[in-house]
């Protein structure tokens, strides 16, 4: 295997790594918003317990439980951020790496195509020279 072929292998690995890497962080970003979306619902659903039982002491747990969720969600909003960020990481890196493997492969066709036209122009040539001496032997 020649150097440039171990190349474009190499870059291959990459560009799947990467793209897995990617496919991880979007699917930690969807699971990151479920959560957002569940948390919400549940204080949506408390919200309106309370209202509908309206106690003090009801009231005062969800003053409590609100501001939990409320910094819960925070949390997870700064996660979802920080994972978004890092997608757009992996997807340069992805574009990174497939235009080098593009690169690669290029390089490769072109001295493939070259080799095949050396191996015709050869075939050429030795057919040119036996087309030459039967000619000189018909004479």
């Amino acid at each position: 295997m020649s150097a440039i072929e171990q190349l474009v292998r190499l870059h291959r690995w990459r560009l799947e790594e990467e793209r897995r890497k990617m496919a991880e962080l979007q699917r930690l970003a969807e699971r990151l918003a479920d959560q957002i979306k569940t948390l919400d619902e549940s204080v949506e659903r408390e919200a309106a317990a309370t209202k509908e039982h309206q106690t003090l002491e009801l009231s005062r747990a969800f003053a409590a439980f609100a501001d939990l969720a409320r910094l819960r969600r925070e949390k997870l909003v700064r996660s979802q951020a920080d994972v978004i960020l890092r997608i757009d990481q992996a997807r340069e890196s992805v574009l990174e790496i497939y235009r080098e493997l593009e690169k690669y492969e290029q390089a490769h066709k072109t001295r493939e195509e070259r080799k095949q036209a050396e191996v015709r122009r050869r075939d050429r040539i030795r057919e040119d020279e036996i087309g030459m001496d039967q000619h000189r032997r018909r004479r």
